[in-house]
């Protein structure tokens, strides 16, 4: 593949991250499909302020989320910075967390897992001590910028992914989940199909000697596991295989979020997002709003599965009218094909 194909899937992954989070922003946490229906009409089809007495309330429409924002950091950092500067990303974020208070709506909703964040910086914990045990998908939202940077890197990227995650989710089933799915974006970004994802990570893995784990926390009561992330990996050929079975029917597609599960937990999360994307494989559009109008954690799923439709197909496939309405957008587009340039130099 061409640099400029690559480059192109990869700032798809990093826009199509935060347009999915923006994009769920104001229908979020509707677990109740007719409230959704009669707040926001029969489809959600863009940037859309919260209700009054919602989450995200005093945000409007094209605004990213609190997940967002971290993830825009993130972006921000490793694009200035050059590369991950783990020191430099949690002093940001250390800076970030002074402006909230712990709370649910301290700053934009802060979710479970930043507020035990909050609360362990909050009382002197160290930074490799103050993730939290939640099952979300926080970690694995903001994956697209670090297999973005090292997309010409396979043990960097593995590195730098499983840093990060650990930052704020410490459970090593849900780290190992966070990081693995990092690593089907950066293949999917140097051109593996979905499909095969699985079968080619394991054989570039075997090759430089890289295990599928990250080591377990030090600082655990108990012993802990490593962090695995072959099932993430492996995952998404299966899904694959039936969204593309004519034997297996799901209408409308948004319907397979409530078969996934609506709620937070990333074993829900991911793979909604995998079916959604490879349900419209060349349709980023339907993908992401699908994500959308399926409800209950909506923006989570949405930010997956922007990010998979956009390395999938680059970020010429995200419809103009989303990085448009998306506050800072330039912003961040810039950032992101700065990232992606220094990428393809460093190869």
């Amino acid at each position: 593949m061409d640099k400029a194909k690559r480059k192109d899937r990869i700032v798809g992954a990093i826009m199509g991250t935060l347009v999915g989070d923006a994009l769920g922003l104001g229908p979020h946490w509707y677990y109740d499909l007719g409230e959704l229906r009669k707040d926001y009409g029969p489809w959600v089809a863009d940037y859309a302020d919260p209700k009054p007495g919602r989450y995200h309330a005093g945000c409007t429409a094209g605004d990213v989320s609190q997940t967002g924002q971290v993830t825009a950091m993130l972006l921000t950092s490793v694009a200035e910075r050059g590369g991950y500067d783990q020191a430099d990303f949690t002093n940001r974020l250390d800076e970030f967390l002074k402006t909230l208070d712990g709370t649910p709506t301290g700053g934009r909703y802060t979710d479970e897992a930043m507020r035990d964040v909050w609360k362990a910086r909050a009382t002197g914990k160290p930074w490799n001590q103050a993730g939290s045990f939640a099952n979300t998908a926080e970690a694995a939202v903001r994956s697209a910028v670090l297999a973005g940077r090292y997309a010409d890197s396979l043990p960097e990227a593995v590195a730098s992914l499983s840093a990060n995650v650990r930052l704020t989710h410490r459970d090593p089933q849900i780290a190992g989940s966070a990081a693995g799915f990092g690593l089907v974006l950066w293949a999917m970004m140097n051109g593996t199909p979905l499909a095969k994802v699985g079968g080619s990570l394991r054989y570039k893995m075997q090759q430089r000697e890289l295990a599928f784990a990250m080591p377990a926390p030090c600082d655990c009561e108990v012993d802990a596991p490593a962090g695995v992330f072959i099932d993430t990996v492996l995952q998404p050929a299966w899904i694959w295989e039936a969204a593309h079975d004519p034997a297996v029917a799901i209408e409308p597609a948004q319907a397979a979020c409530r078969l996934f599960g609506l709620a937070c937990a990333i074993s829900f999360q991911l793979p909604g997002a995998f079916y959604l994307a490879s349900r419209f494989p060349e349709d980023f559009e339907m993908a992401v709003l699908s994500a959308i109008n399926g409800g209950g954690n909506n923006m989570a799923r949405a930010s997956l599965t922007g990010a998979l439709s956009g390395a999938m197909n680059g970020f010429s496939a995200i419809p103009q009218r989303f990085v448009a309405g998306l506050h800072e957008g330039e912003r961040y587009l810039a950032l992101a094909e700065n990232l992606a340039e220094a990428a393809l130099a460093a190869g």
